[in-house]
């Protein structure tokens, strides 16, 4: 069966199942299963073993253990509240600009990121803090729903990122300098959205008017607020830039970090340590469920030879390779609209990673574009997560004007995949000054 074939195949029975509800980690585990069947007959469990012995080996990669961790250190600071002050410090400094309460929720969705690392919690977070706020002031509600959608999806670019681990993995590239290697794209995102935002609303200033400014010494007295998630940030990057310690246990220093602040704050209850280990225990399991079936996927692709037929294709047009990664940040794009990022991660970089080294493409420069591109599926209809999780918050405004204004919003992670794709140094350049 020729190669092209057998990834339309494949890709359009994932497609099928995805379309009629079935979950991402079945959806790739049914079509692996199936496929192996038909491939390896009539010695089917050769196949069926290397499946198995596939999803059993990266589940018990160590560099696993901080995804929990992450997503656990995230559910404390969402749970307990430990970042309100800091949304209430940057609102402080930023409010009385155009639009300065959505770049508030855009500032402190980046802040807040960098103690985070879960879209999800970013977005309700946020969302919780800022909608109320903006809508008291009469913003146009999509607009500000559209901004906290954004404002979440920068968890996903800010270290610490589950999207980063799992590629980091897959990829075998080095996880601090992917976490590195974001800070500086993910700053400029928050940098061009806010430009965006004041642009706006110096044409129409009806969406988005002004709060009252605040004193210049009222603002330098609430800085004292924003020790906590200095704290975290500053031990959790600085940590891992300078090499004292691997992500995975940084995510430990950092995660007990947030329950002593937690505690100290006289926040933490067991109500909230309760809510919060279970939350994570559902998520990682779903990760982990989503690992399984995306290693089966790409086992099948990989062993029957499909991923060698498309990599020889790809290195043997002629078109120079900056055109082939473009054409693959489009199909990320188009993915982001349909499916979850961590999905997505899971089921192409296994099969990709194999064209990215013959192409010569550096693996960390390409993993920052895929991680901008997950940005902005996160906010990319129709199944944008981070615009549903807006919905729950905000139950009356309409799906259609929050979708339309966060198009946008895509523009903006579009321009800087453009950016990086033509200065690959706003990429490379802080992790190759690491320790």
């Amino acid at each position: 069966m020729p190669w092209w074939l057998l990834l339309i195949i494949l890709f359009g029975a994932l497609l099928f199942l995805l379309l009629l509800g079935l979950p991402i980690a079945f959806s790739l585990g049914v079509v692996s299963v199936t496929m192996a069947i038909v491939l390896w007959w009539p010695h089917p469990q050769e196949g069926l073993y290397g499946i198995a012995l596939s999803g059993f080996n990266e589940m018990t990669n160590f560099l696993l253990v901080c995804v929990p961790l992450f997503i656990l250190m995230a559910e404390v600071i969402f749970r307990s509240g430990t970042g309100k002050d800091t949304y209430e410090v940057v609102h402080k400094f930023l409010g009385g600009l155009p639009g300065g309460l959505g770049m508030a929720a855009i500032v402190f969705g980046m802040i807040f990121g960098a103690a985070c690392g879960a879209s999800t919690a970013g977005t309700a977070t946020v969302g919780l803090l800022s909608i109320p706020e903006m809508r008291r002031r009469d913003y146009n509600p999509a607009l500000a729903g559209a901004l906290v959608a954004f404002a979440g999806a920068l968890s996903i670019l800010i270290p610490p990122s589950v999207i980063f681990i799992l590629y980091g993995v897959l990829s075998s590239v080095s996880i601090g300098a992917l976490f590195i290697g974001g800070i500086i794209p993910g700053v400029l995102a928050t940098i061009l959205a806010c430009i965006y935002l004041a642009i706006r609303v110096i044409r129409n200033p009806s969406i988005a008017p002004r709060a009252e400014s605040v004193p210049l010494k009222e603002k330098i007295a609430s800085l004292w607020k924003v020790w906590a998630m200095l704290v975290v940030i500053v031990a959790l990057l600085g940590a891992i830039y300078v090499g004292i310690t691997t992500p995975t246990e940084a995510s430990a220093v950092a995660c007990l970090l947030v329950f002593l602040i937690a505690a100290l704050q006289k926040r933490l209850s067991w109500k909230v340590v309760r809510e919060a280990v279970v939350h994570t225990v559902r998520v990682t399991t779903m990760i982990g469920w989503i690992i399984i079936g995306a290693m089966a996927f790409g086992f099948v692709v990989i062993r029957s030879g499909a991923a060698a037929g498309m990599t020889e294709w790809l290195v043997n047009l002629p078109v120079p390779t900056l055109v082939i990664v473009f054409a693959l940040m489009i199909a990320y794009l188009i993915m982001g609209m349909f499916i979850d990022p961590a999905g997505i991660i899971m089921m192409t970089t296994p099969i990709l990673m194999p064209v990215i080294n013959a192409l010569q493409i550096d693996p960390l420069w390409f993993g920052v574009m895929v991680c901008i591109n997950m940005c902005a599926g996160n906010i990319s209809p129709p199944m944008g997560i981070n615009i549903y999780i807006v919905k729950g918050l905000a139950p009356d405004i309409s799906m259609g004007s929050l979708f339309r204004e966060a198009w946008p919003l895509v523009a903006v992670d579009f321009i800087v995949i453009l950016a990086v794709m033509f200065i690959p140094s706003l990429a490379t350049w802080l992790p190759a000054t690491m320790h």
